[in-house]
């Protein structure tokens, strides 16, 4: 929804917050995990109008060089010029220290919290089977307990962040209003 706004750059999921440099990064995607680093690659492709093995290179060299995430994101922001880079991990909300280092990182960031049904959301993980990929550590909890337990941490946890966080430098959106805008 957001990627349809001209002066928005929304890649796919980028997850970097969690990490200080792209190698960490890389590292911590081999093998089987490494389908994460994909957003990056689409970003960089749709950036620069590259291909894949274009970005795979320019990636590889930022990785090589040591340079750090938060060096990417300034990086990626240059590339886009007047545009504004958005990085809508969902990840991100699992882990208020990931939160934080947003608000460390990034001088006067701004966040849009995007509030969407419990229902909703559940209905949908279940549907993508998203517990196969979105939650990469072990647990006991049926498809459905999970997404569950993932809606309440992760609102649970926006919302004591942006406790935090000045007022004018957040906003809500409600997915549900969103859908029936759209649909006018």
């Amino acid at each position: 929804m957001l990627a349809g706004h001209p002066r928005l750059f929304a890649p796919p999921e980028l997850e970097l917050l969690s990490f200080n440099t792209l190698a960490e990064r890389r590292a911590a995607f081999a093998g089987k995990e490494s389908f994460w680093l994909e957003g990056t690659l689409r970003a960089i492709m749709e950036i620069k109008g590259c291909d894949a093995d274009e970005a795979q290179h320019i990636m590889h060299s930022m990785e090589e060089c040591g340079l750090t995430t938060k060096a990417f994101y300034r990086q990626m922001q240059s590339w886009l010029g007047d545009r504004i880079l958005l990085d809508k991990t969902p990840s991100y909300a699992l882990d208020q220290s990931v939160l934080e280092r947003a608000e460390v990182d990034f001088e006067n960031a701004l966040y849009i919290h995007l509030l969407r049904h419990p229902a909703g959301m559940v209905r949908s993980f279940e549907e993508a089977k998203l517990d196969q990929i979105f939650f990469r550590y072990e647990h006991a909890f049926s498809r459905r307990e999970l997404a569950e337990v993932i809606w309440t941490l992760s609102n649970q946890n926006i919302i004591e962040f942006l406790q935090r966080v000045p007022r004018e430098r957040q906003h809500r959106v409600k997915f549900e209003d969103l859908l029936r805008e759209r649909k006018r």
